[in-house]
């Protein structure tokens, strides 16, 4: 329903992408690199207030960014296609850090955007540092029914904290469109992917009820938190192991 409801929306293409670059929004300035450029999923509700725990956690040592899904707010136009959408985020990653060393972070499907837009920059010549996938799922295999329904819930609650619920709800069915059938290319960055270390669904489910995680990752660590709450009341330890990573990350540079 939210599919067919999203085309009504206005779209705009990779052509002219550049009228529809997001704002970047600075959640914490820091002096320690690389910076952290972060993007919400694309499954509604979605904004930027999903990292502002997570961004506190860092104390102010590192720059973050956070980028908006265009179309998620009133007014504004959806993306086409993956291609648009790229065009718009590698617009405002240069916006906002230049040619600085960047690592993208995106969480639950937002890694699929943060390893997407990678991949774009890869191809201009812009390569980054590092992809962080927080709670991201494989895209070979759908969710098993009881996450499935745990994770609509959870959803359900959380559309009191955002404001026009219905052009969330069509810009998540646009998303949904343009990334069906989306063939995920491979990245030449190190990709680190955070686990939520408790499970969605009832107190009978088990590791099998949860989607795998993507398998192009060089690393895989868990955390502690479910699929929200890594982000929420967790979001002090997921910071950290991102945190321990990027470290590594440079010491191996």
């Amino acid at each position: 329903m939210v599919m067919s409801a999203s085309r009504l929306r206005p779209v705009f293409t990779a052509a002219d992408a550049g009228e529809h670059l997001p704002t970047p929004v600075r959640l914490a300035r820091g002096e320690e690199g690389p910076h952290l450029v972060c993007f919400g999923p694309y499954m509604a509700p979605s904004g930027v207030h999903q990292y502002a725990r997570f961004a506190a956690a860092f104390g102010g040592r590192r720059s973050i960014w956070a980028l908006p899904e265009p179309g998620f707010g009133p007014h504004e136009a959806l993306p086409g296609d993956v291609a648009a959408l790229l065009e718009v985020h590698a617009g405002a990653i240069a916006a906002s850090v230049g040619d600085e060393p960047v690592v993208l972070v995106g969480y639950s499907s937002g890694g699929w955007v943060a390893h997407a837009v990678a991949c774009h920059l890869e191809r201009l010549g812009r390569p980054v540092e590092g992809v962080v996938m927080l709670d991201s799922f494989t895209r070979r295999e759908g969710m098993g029914d009881r996450f499935q329904s745990a994770v609509a819930q959870e959803q359900s609650e959380r559309f009191d904290f955002v404001s026009s619920p219905g052009t969330q709800l069509t810009a998540m069915g646009g998303y949904l469109r343009i990334f069906d059938g989306w063939d995920a290319p491979t990245a030449a960055a190190p990709t680190l992917v955070v686990r939520a270390g408790e499970w969605m669904a009832d107190a009978t489910a088990t590791a099998d009820d949860r989607p795998a995680a993507p398998d192009h990752a060089d690393t895989v660590t868990e955390v502690p938190g479910n699929h929200y709450t890594l982000m929420e009341r967790h979001a002090e330890s997921t910071a950290a192991a991102v945190d321990e990573w990027v470290v590594k990350l440079g010491t191996a540079s």
